[in-house]
């Protein structure tokens, strides 16, 4: 095999298994989640296991609801293939959002997990 084929191999397999991600990671370990108590944990609490939240919305009874976010995306096998590229989608992405809200007093009245089926982010 010559340098150049063999750099090309190498250089392909490393874009396959790239992968990006942003957000808060600790929303994906369920030990950290399973900390934070109904009616028990306090926004200091929160804070402490999973940092501040990206985004935060008040409701009418005083309610304050803080939104966690972790994207992963990853190419997947279409997005280097040039012509198949052009008509199908090349990230595979999972989304996963996690909504802490607290009492009015500063505790945790619920949480609500969600992570929809991988969904693949549209080519450009």
């Amino acid at each position: 095999m010559t340098a150049w084929l063999k750099l090309l191999t190498i250089s392909v397999l490393l874009m396959i298994s790239a992968c990006v991600s942003a957000g808060t990671k600790a929303i994906t370990d369920a030990g950290v989640v399973s900390r934070i108590e109904v009616g028990k944990s306090t926004r200091a609490d929160v804070t402490t296991l999973l940092g501040y939240p990206i985004t935060a919305s008040y409701g009418d009874q005083g309610e304050e609801t803080w939104h966690y976010t972790y994207v992963t995306a990853a190419p997947t096998a279409t997005a280097f293939v040039p012509v198949v590229k052009a008509v199908t989608p090349s990230l595979g992405e999972t989304n996963r959002e996690l909504s802490v809200t607290f009492n009015r007093d500063g505790t945790v009245k619920s949480l609500e997990l969600n992570q929809p089926p991988k969904s693949p982010a549209p080519s450009g």
